[in-house]
């Protein structure tokens, strides 16, 4: 084996070896949870029945994670589940902030041509958290959409904490589709969470203005409904 032979061989093992470190030093997470219906961004994508999910986190200590999510969801009358892979880098700032960037990939197993591919960015401090989404094919349909977004977590007293939620879904370029409003749509969230030990229990109430379009290809359920949800984190 030549000099040269032997450097492009190491060169190609390090990032095999850099995987492997990161792994080691990674830390595994998850959670378990039911639904009484699963809202995607204000919008049923359950029709109203309870949605069974799974996450699965894998962060790294170098800022590097991945996981993947799992739900049961209904498209019309079309039952399945949403697989979502996703992945990405976190750095954590002296000010004690965090800054993100990633990529996921949604698919639908009762509907593919729902599938859609999505990119974000965000920052994250003890309390508040913001993202901004982009997606160039929206729920597989021929627009362009950023979706913004503001989660606010402050506890009241130990056994209950407040969460809200504030999004806005904005079309950048395309026609009306299913799930892509003609110009923008907003939804709302707010609600408490109650935890005992691993297991926590959250009752809210979401809105959402639809403007007649939505993912399940059908009538739409009404704007506001009570959702409840029973989690498990390991």
């Amino acid at each position: 084996m030549t000099l040269r032979t032997a450097a492009l061989a190491c060169l190609a093992l390090l990032p095999l070896l850099t995987w492997r470190s990161a792994v080691a030093q990674a830390d595994f997470s998850g959670s378990v949870s039911l639904q009484s219906d699963y809202r995607y961004r204000g919008q049923s994508l359950g029709d109203g029945r309870p949605s069974p999910q799974l996450t699965l986190n894998l962060d790294s200590a170098n800022g590097w994670y991945g996981g993947v999510f799992a739900a049961g969801t209904s498209i019309g009358d079309l039952r399945g589940a949403k697989l979502q892979a996703y992945g990405g880098y976190a750095l954590r700032l002296r000010s004690g902030w965090s800054v993100e960037a990633g990529c996921s990939r949604a698919t639908y197993t009762q509907l593919h041509s729902a599938d859609y591919n999505e990119c974000y960015a965000g920052a994250s401090g003890e309390r508040l958290t913001t993202r901004l989404y982009y997606a160039p094919r929206y729920f597989g349909g021929p627009a362009r959409a950023l979706y913004g977004e503001i989660n606010v977590f402050y506890p009241l007293h130990p056994s209950v904490n407040l969460i809200a939620h504030a999004g806005l879904l904005r079309t950048l370029r395309g026609r009306d589709w299913p799930a892509t409003p003609a110009s923008s749509r907003y939804d709302l969230k707010l609600g408490a969470s109650l935890p005992f030990g691993n297991w926590s229990v959250q009752l809210a109430r979401e809105y959402t203005r639809d403007g007649g379009i939505g993912y399940s290809y059908v009538p739409q359920r009404p704007s506001q409904a009570w959702v409840l949800s029973t989690t498990y984190a390991f």
